[in-house]
């Protein structure tokens, strides 16, 4: 007999399983295990009240573990961004549209207006107002990330 299997079987002992389960579940683990032959100690009976009985479910070690899918994930402090650097980068790097980029209006956005020169100045002009109600839109605290 090992001594894995006897500490196992130890183990299921001190978690409050019977000695037929205890062995039973040490058996599934470890084929050809035996439960050591002891002397039964003299049992003192609790009052009923104080009785329960065990519920007959796994041991800890052959559980398991329960895999939970959670359609949203909240992200405490995501997405606060300040209006004076999206105005800061308006200003200086606002013909490369790094504006976008901070401000968390995505990559498509950033690459028209890339390769359009802000088209022609025109939406670069137009951000000197966006910019407020964009960062404001985006200090909720608390945004929704969908995972898959």
């Amino acid at each position: 007999m090992s001594e894995a299997a006897t500490q196992y079987y130890q183990n299921l002992i001190a978690q409050n399983y019977s000695p037929e389960q205890a062995a039973q579940f040490t058996a599934q683990h470890y084929p050809g295990f035996q439960a050591p032959v002891v002397a039964a100690p003299a049992v003192m009976q609790q009052p009923v009240a104080m009785q329960q009985p065990v519920a007959m479910q796994q041991p800890v070690a052959m559980q398991q573990p329960m895999v939970m899918q959670q359609p949203a994930m909240m992200v405490a402090g995501a997405g606060q961004k300040s209006v004076l650097v999206s105005y800061l980068l308006w200003l200086f790097l606002g013909w490369f549209g790094i504006h976008h980029l901070y401000m968390g209006r995505g990559v498509g956005i950033w690459l028209v207006s890339l390769i359009t020169f802000q088209g022609l100045g025109f939406w670069w002009l137009l951000d000197l107002f966006l910019i407020p109600a964009s960062t404001k839109a985006n200090r909720g605290g608390v945004n929704v990330i969908m995972q898959g």
